[in-house]
């Protein structure tokens, strides 16, 4: 007799380890995992208000030197931090102190030491450096080295007259004058020591206007107001003959027809050019700017050189010089001194030309820095004072 096989059985499986934790502890663990989802939320929002906060910290600061217009001025991306503070009021980095962080007020003092520099004030420069070094002697303008921080200048290689470069050869490295040894501090101070003992050549230095010096005014439209040229002795012959062409209203309604600024990766100093009488009239398609002028005299040698304000006069063909037309330099601009006849400084408006200078233009003007201002920017009334 053979032995009965034992029957299967059917059953439910028993909940593991694990499976009883996770019943036991389920509400604990989803408690658990919102708190670090929690945290992680508010940590992050934590760093992002932060990191906005400093962000808007450093956007002010590098308004306040001027940096911005690097960012969004190709021309300006390598201006230096002098140039940059000439716009900027010494007040102004001054009262940024106060809410600047600690790692910017070092570069604030610096500034402050730049800007009291131009503007001569010798005391307020030395006293700035002097918080500088006392309140951060461990800063990198502070610490002396064999190489602080500061720019130096390219080794310019004497070329041979009649030299030829080959095209094809490989640009040489830029060589630069060995570092000065010190601190960007110590730099600051010989350039102030520099600066106060400097005297201009005589060559070099404006002209006083005199104070019995004719001057003409001249009203301009669209806005602009005024401003007034004092008429130098050292150019007889311009000067009579300005005169005598203001007398005679010949620049009513006459036009600005070029302005020159900076423009991409091109730095120039401001100027304007008027006095085509074509320039009368609406439809700038008639405006003739190459014909020769009827109003011409010998060249003057004055030894007047282009300083902001200089009034001089348009060259023309065969050494002559034009009294009718002539450049406005807004800005210094020596590099035209003994090219053209200067015969008299702008006295009063001269921020109004520089808004002349910084008109609209066309986009393809904008870039090649040059141009007719977009409005016809004309002289309303002339009167001589």
């Amino acid at each position: 007799m053979s032995a009965t096989p034992p029957s299967v059985l059917e059953g439910t499986q028993s909940p593991s380890q694990i499976e009883l934790l996770w019943e036991r502890y389920r509400s604990l663990a989803y408690v658990i995992i919102f708190a670090v989802i929690a945290a992680l939320g508010v940590n992050y929002a934590i760093k992002y208000f932060d990191r906005k906060k400093t962000d808007e910290n450093w956007s002010a600061f590098t308004a306040t030197l001027g940096y911005e217009k690097g960012y969004t001025d190709d021309a300006k991306a390598f201006t230096s931090l002098t140039d940059l503070l000439k716009d900027i009021d010494l007040a102004t980095i001054e009262a940024s102190l106060s809410k600047a962080l600690p790692a910017q007020k070092p570069f604030l003092l610096m500034a402050v030491a730049r800007r009291a520099i131009i503007e001569k004030q010798w005391d307020r420069a030395e006293s700035a450096l002097k918080d500088l070094e006392t309140n951060y002697p461990q800063h990198s303008l502070v610490k002396a080295s064999k190489h602080p921080i500061q720019t130096r200048e390219e080794v310019k290689a004497d070329k041979k007259k009649d030299e030829v470069v080959p095209v094809q050869q490989k640009p040489k490295k830029p060589e630069y004058k060995p570092a000065v040894e010190g601190s960007a501090v110590a730099l600051v101070r010989q350039q102030i020591a520099a600066a106060k003992g400097y005297t201009a050549p005589t060559q070099f230095a404006k002209a006083e206007v005199p104070a019995d010096a004719t001057k003409i005014k001249f009203e301009l439209s669209e806005g602009f107001g005024s401003f007034v040229i004092a008429l130098m002795p050292q150019a007889e012959k311009h000067r009579e003959a300005f005169i005598q062409l203001a007398k005679d209203g010949f620049w009513k309604d006459v036009a600005v027809d070029e302005i020159r600024r900076s423009a991409k990766f091109m730095k120039q100093p401001l100027e304007l050019h008027l006095g085509f009488k074509s320039t009368t009239v609406d439809d700038r398609t008639k405006w003739n700017t190459t014909e020769p002028s009827t109003n011409l005299l010998d060249f003057e040698s004055t030894n007047l050189s282009h300083f902001a304000g200089a009034v001089s006069a348009r060259n023309e063909a065969d050494g002559k010089s034009c009294s009718d037309r002539f450049w406005i330099c807004v800005d210094d601009n020596p590099s035209h001194d003994g090219e053209r006849v200067v015969f008299g400084f702008v006295v009063e408006g001269l921020d109004n030309l520089r808004r002349v200078c910084e008109a609209a233009m066309s986009t393809q003007e904008e870039e090649r820095g040059s141009g007719r201002p977009s409005a016809n920017i004309r002289v309303t009334a002339v009167t001589v004072l």
